[in-house]
């Protein structure tokens, strides 16, 4: 397969119907802030940009139906149009477009149940997830944009105090083949081999840097889905089919890009599904996180970390370019490595021309769970204490 670089070549000034956002704050806006403002919810602080945000997600008519959505309180259209006074058909005709064209309200069930979802993650991947381009406009790039100011303040720290790593990187191909004792779980080809539903998309990340004209030019086409998530998420438009076969054909192709691949942390085989993006340090949020904020806790420790023979280092600097998460330096004459950054991928072995760097297995890489519900168990009681910690530190303040 020979896969190329997509660009955002679309008209970001054309007219998408419905796609309407407030120019005044009601009170109905102010209470949708403090919804997503809620520890609950994983919510940054009351800020003028949560609240540009919230006007930009909805216009007036929604925000009056929004407000009656208050986190982990799912409710139906019929309740909502009880609370609100508004005809029914109508709530749900606006609850439908929310949650399946805007995508920034959660809907299932049947009846039908609507409820909001944290700013991140779920909105911002909800909202920006596509297969086609071609569909994102002005409120798009103004989501993006918005979302960068708040993310750039780095509220996300304090929910990582104490929480089970969500996501786990793997070595790229070209390293992984070679590791001596490697698990399945740490070749993309043995990880997927269980699924036969596929879907792919664009990553939602490098489409926000491109949003805001600050994109680094790798490849977009690289957020998989696989297992029965793929279904559905192919159903609802979201992301378009696609096989094992390309699956790892867009996947190298991002490596040979810079681009290294996570994996859905202990979430293996059927009949759970995985996911996976192929990210760059510069963009992904996930990476950001330790290379922004200093947080490392949402992402495992790696299974393997480079040895760099000083005999045979010729201090090039090649492997601390390659670095996507800024774990290597030079300087004193010296290649140094902050083990903390470290996510294990492998790219400096492969940028190395003496081949003085190798990837050698540590003990620190947090053990393998199968089954959402063991892993459910394992994330719930991080949760409630970084929710129960930041509303202290607020109440307090």
């Amino acid at each position: 397969m020979t896969s190329k670089i997509v660009t955002l070549n679309i008209d970001l000034n054309a007219k998408m119907t419905g796609f309407e956002s407030a120019t005044v704050p009601t009170a109905a806006h102010h209470r949708i802030l403090k919804y997503y403002a809620s520890p609950l919810l994983l919510g940054p602080e009351p800020s003028e940009d949560l609240l540009a945000m919230v006007m930009h997600m909805y216009s007036v008519e929604e925000a009056e139906l929004v407000q009656y959505l208050p986190p982990l309180r799912p409710r139906t259209a019929a309740k909502v149009a009880a609370r609100s006074g508004r005809p029914l058909r109508e709530v749900e005709r606006i609850l439908d477009f929310l949650s399946f064209n805007k995508r920034v309200v959660l809907a299932w069930g049947e009846p039908r149940k609507y409820t909001l979802m944290p700013i991140v993650p779920g909105t911002f991947e909800m909202a920006l997830m596509t297969p086609d381009l071609s569909t994102r406009n002005n409120w798009h790039q103004g989501f993006a944009n918005l979302f960068e100011s708040i993310w750039d303040d780095g509220y996300i720290a304090d929910y990582t105090g104490k929480v089970q790593p969500i996501v786990r990187y793997l070595p790229v191909g070209g390293v992984a083949k070679t590791l001596y004792m490697a698990l399945p779980s740490d070749r993309l080809e043995e990880a997927i081999e269980p699924y036969d539903d596929f879907a792919v998309g664009m990553c939602q990340c490098r489409m926000t840097t491109q949003l805001e004209g600050k994109g680094c030019g790798k490849p977009l086409e690289n957020c998989v889905t696989m297992g029965p998530t793929a279904v559905r998420f192919i159903d609802r438009g979201l992301m378009r089919r696609s096989d094992k076969e390309e699956i790892i054909a867009i996947k190298r192709y991002a490596e040979e890009q810079g681009c290294v691949s996570w994996m859905m942390n202990d979430i293996t085989g059927k009949p759970n599904g995985n996911s996976s993006c192929s990210c760059c340090g510069c963009c992904c949020h996930a990476m950001k996180t330790i290379n922004q904020f200093n947080a490392p806790s949402l992402i495992s420790s790696p299974r393997y970390i480079p040895e760099i023979e000083e005999n045979t280092c010729i201090k090039c600097g090649k492997c601390v370019t390659a670095c996507p998460m800024g774990a290597l330096s030079v300087s004193d004459g010296k290649v140094h490595f902050d083990k903390m950054r470290c996510i294990g991928c492998g790219l400096c072995v492969m940028a190395c021309p003496v081949k003085a760097i190798n990837l050698e297995m540590t003990e620190d890489a947090a053990a393998f769970k199968p089954g959402w519900f063991s892993n459910y168990l394992d994330l719930a009681p991080g949760y409630l204490y970084n929710a129960f910690k930041v509303w202290m530190k607020r109440t307090l303040a």
